[in-house]
């Protein structure tokens, strides 16, 4: 057996001295990565079993060690662990580290102050490659016992390293004095990305892993500190500019090179930083959170867990999650979402929980279950809120949906959901139930001559007086407006529902105060029974709304009763809009068009364009034949605003064939009230701009005076802002105040055909023409004479004073394109007609 060793008699006598450096070298690097106070090596002879004479038969190690200790540590493989030898058996301050190559074996041993530590696993790693080299430099000193030249430089020590550490699993590499890489192994390459060849050819490699100046003075520093192979914590950069995270210890050689070994800790310093999120998650949550182990015991809970549950972590570590379980979920509940944990693994939903003081609460839960790489369960993962202020802002919400802001009562929608209920058990006890839809009588005028407050005040009135009146199984709700619906349930006879409408009526039309002033309303109602009128909610309430629209044609103040006769009626109506609705679609309306004439100079001053309907089957349609199927529907504003557009492209064809004179069209009540009808009107008018509005003259009727005057106005002032002329058509024929003519801005009144029909024979009729005739003067109006039949009648009407007249007299109603025809042939007639 023979041994080498960093010891000042460690190497055989008659080695040569390069030998003994280099073994000096090996056994002096081992000492310093193993943190110990020397080491040297023994090595076996071929028979693995007795000790021989070292080089030049000396035996130089330590005096108590004798061969037998050697021969003992390696026949009971005692590596890595304090040993001691025969001669001072208590000692323990001395570790054998095993040392092979092939047939060769041996020992390094090291030697401490004291007791022998435990090596970190760097430190074993490194030392397996040191003996295994010295174990190859036994080899080699074996083979070439005729070589006694030395080969110990730092230089080739590192070079015949190399083959080992390129292959080793942990990062090694070396720089010469200089700076320059003389060792850069494959776990390098692959960390950093730069290959060896690269490497070795730059003059300052440590600048590309190092950039930030400050940080690369503090790696060189440690270079040639007194605790350089002690592991620390860098942040060197890989070639694609990445930051790592690495641990490096420094071995400085004898003749200043540099070796250095590490260990990548990026992903364990990553998985530290998630865990220290992870925590701070769990911590700062404000949602709860529980963690249960396999057994469903729980093993962590997060302060939200105790501000919502009240129980601190003493309270329920190492307990069950059932303390928290309310009394609202029976076993199966419990069963069934352990069931869906164990086939999908998560569950979200909602559930009552009970607070640490007794208290119930709803939550919403998520639980997910946490395997291993076997899909055994680890963990059940609770995450939970408190929705207690979420439940209660649902539920006003709710209220608020169903239930009218102002009287507080239910709105048409929960009405609704009451009704199917209501026609539910009716059918199921073979009941009846009446249902009935109220519009009060007045309340428009109460509005307007009191205000919106006061009709407010009045409406919840209404509404607390047919609360007294209505059972618990009876329902009352605001439509909408001054509309209400009634729902009354249990009904034995139609004589029953007669005493109880009495009474609605009766505490409707009772007085009441309002800003000082008595005041009374009254309702008109209409009444859908179940089962005989339907057994469909909807169906009964629109039945309803039909027989109060009956009611307020009977004299309002009165209920009645639906009539299937006249729904059979109403459903016609239906069919006949739905075939009117469709015929627009497919441009069957078209525009006739009737003169107007001045009986002084006998020229044609203007035309009226009127609708007409071109049926397939029944040709052309006059517009009392579908036009009150149109007022009052949502094709109303649409077929308004086309006839006008209709009236602006003709008349823009009429001045490109150098005809220009006055165009009126007609405008219904609801088109003249429609919110858009201004804009919509200016936009037509600019879309065409070759037409004057100045040559426009729009017609309206009575029915807009009485529906609004205050706000007909305004509208028709905007109208002459634009150019347009207003015409008042039918005047005479309605109710129409002296008062209400005088605040219109009207530019000429339209006497009504009734009127001239009549003129030769009804001497009434001629103070009626007469009197409007003069009212125009006085107000500076123009006037016109609808209906004019024969010569006789434009005559008189000349003797009156009205000086334009338009009628079947004059000429039929037309196509656009008779127009220039007409006209031309009307000039050619002699000056008498």
């Amino acid at each position: 057996m023979r041994s080498y060793g960093n010891q000042d008699d460690g190497v055989t006598e008659g080695a040569t001295t390069e030998k003994r450096d280099e073994w000096s070298e090996l056994c002096a690097l081992a000492a310093r990565c193993a943190d110990a106070e020397r080491a040297w090596f023994v090595f076996f002879n071929a028979d693995g079993c007795s000790p021989s004479p070292a080089v030049d038969n000396q035996w130089p190690p330590l005096p108590q060690w004798a061969a037998a200790d050697y021969l003992a540590i390696r026949q009971q493989a005692r590596f890595y662990c304090p040993v001691s030898p025969a001669a001072d058996p208590g000692a323990e301050r001395y570790m054998a580290v095993p040392a092979s190559r092939g047939s060769f074996e041996g020992l390094l041993l090291l030697e401490y102050r004291t007791r022998a530590p435990r090596l970190a696993p760097t430190q074993r790693q490194t030392l397996d490659i040191l003996t295994t080299h010295g174990a190859m430099l036994w080899r080699e000193q074996e083979q070439h016992t005729h070589q006694r030249k030395r080969e110990g430089s730092s230089r080739r020590f590192l070079s015949r390293l190399k083959g080992m550490f390129d292959h080793v699993p942990i990062p090694i590499n070396g720089f010469d004095s200089a700076g320059r890489c003389i060792l850069w192994n494959h776990e390098c390459e692959r960390i950093f990305g730069w290959s060896f060849d690269e490497l070795k050819q730059h003059a300052a490699p440590l600048n590309l892993f190092y950039p930030d100046p400050e940080q690369r003075r503090q790696v060189i520093a440690t270079f040639t500190s007194l605790n350089s192979s002690v592991f620390r914590e860098w942040r060197p950069l890989n070639r694609k500019g990445d930051v790592l995270t690495m641990l490096w210890a420094n071995i400085m050689l004898p003749n200043g090179h540099m070796l250095c070994v590490g260990q990548d800790i990026s992903t364990q310093k990553d998985i530290e930083a998630q865990q220290r999120l992870a925590t701070s998650v769990f911590e700062s949550s404000y949602e709860g959170i529980m963690v249960t182990d396999a057994d469903n015991r729980i093993t962590h809970v997060n302060p939200a867990f105790t501000r919502i549950t009240g129980y601190l972590p003493e309270d329920v570590i190492g307990g069950s999650p059932e303390l928290l379980q309310a009394q609202d979920h029976d076993d199966d509940f419990y069963a069934e979402l352990c069931r869906h944990l164990d086939a999908r693994e998560h569950w979200q939903g909602e559930l009552w929980s009970r607070r640490k003081n007794g208290e119930s609460y709803p939550l919403l839960l998520a639980v997910s279950v946490v395997c291993d790489d076997a899909d055994r369960v680890l963990h059940h993962v609770i995450i939970f809120s408190d929705i207690t202020h979420l439940k209660q802002h649902e539920a006003e919400l709710k209220h608020q949906a169903c239930h009218d802001a102002l009287t507080r009562i239910p709105n048409r929608l929960l009405f609704g959901e009451l009704l199917e209920r209501s026609i539910a058990g009716a059918r199921r006890n073979e009941g009846r139930l009446a249902v009935c839809y109220l519009d009060l009588d007045g309340f428009k005028q109460v509005n307007d001559s009191l205000g919106h407050a006061a009709g407010d005040r009045l409406l919840i009135e209404i509404s607390r007086r047919l609360g007294q009146i209505t059972r618990s199984c009876d329902a009352l709700a605001r439509l909408g407006g001054d509309e209400f619906a009634l729902l009354f349930t249990g009904l034995h006879n139609d004589l029953e529902c007669d005493e109880i409408l009495d009474r609605v009526l009766a505490v409707i039309h009772e007085p009441m105060e309002l800003d000082g002033q008595q005041v009374r309303v009254s309702a008109s109602i209409g009444v859908a029974l179940s089962p005989q009128d339907a057994d469909d909610a909807e169906l009964l309430l629109r039945y309803a709304d039909q027989a109060m629209y009956q009611a307020k044609k009977q004299g309002k103040n009165t209920y009645v009763f639906f009539d299937a006769e006249l729904h059979q009626q109403e459903y016609h109506r239906q069919q006949q809009f739905a075939l009117l609705s469709a015929a627009f679609k497919r441009n069957e309306f078209l525009l006739y068009y009737q003169p107007r004439v001045d009986l002084l100079s006998k020229r044609m001053i203007g035309v009226e364009a009127l609708l007409r309907w071109r049926h397939p089957q029944r040709g052309i349609v006059a517009p009392a034949d579908f036009l009150p199927l149109i007022i009052g529907s949502e094709l109303e504003f649409e077929v308004g605003l086309w006839v006008i557009e209709r009236v602006l492209a003709q008349m823009t064809a009429w001045v490109a064939q150098g005809l220009e004179f006055r165009v009126s069209f007609n405008v219904s009540t609801g088109q003249l009230m429609h919110a858009d009808f201004i804009d919509a009107l200016g936009r037509l008018l600019a879309r065409y701009p070759q037409v004057s509005p100045s040559l426009l003259d729009l017609e309206f009727q009575e029915a807009a005076v009485l529906a609004d005057i205050d706000g007909l106005i305004p509208v028709l002032q905007r109208c002459r802002l634009l150019g347009l002329g207003i015409l008042f058509d039918n005047f005479g024929t309605g109710y129409a105040s002296l008062s209400h003519l005088n605040r219109l801005p009207v530019d000429t009144l339209k006497i009504d055909r009734s009127f001239v029909g009549d003129l030769l024979s009804q001497g009434h009729d001629v103070g009626m023409v007469e009197s409007v005739i003069q009212l125009a003067a006085v107000l500076r109006m123009s006037v016109i004479a609808d209906g004019m039949e024969v010569s006789a009648q434009g005559e008189r009407l000349q003797q009156l004073g009205c000086q334009y007249v338009q009628g079947y007299g004059i000429s039929l109603p037309m196509p656009a394109e008779q127009i220039e025809d007409w006209l031309q042939t009307w000039n050619d007639q002699p000056s008498s007609h």
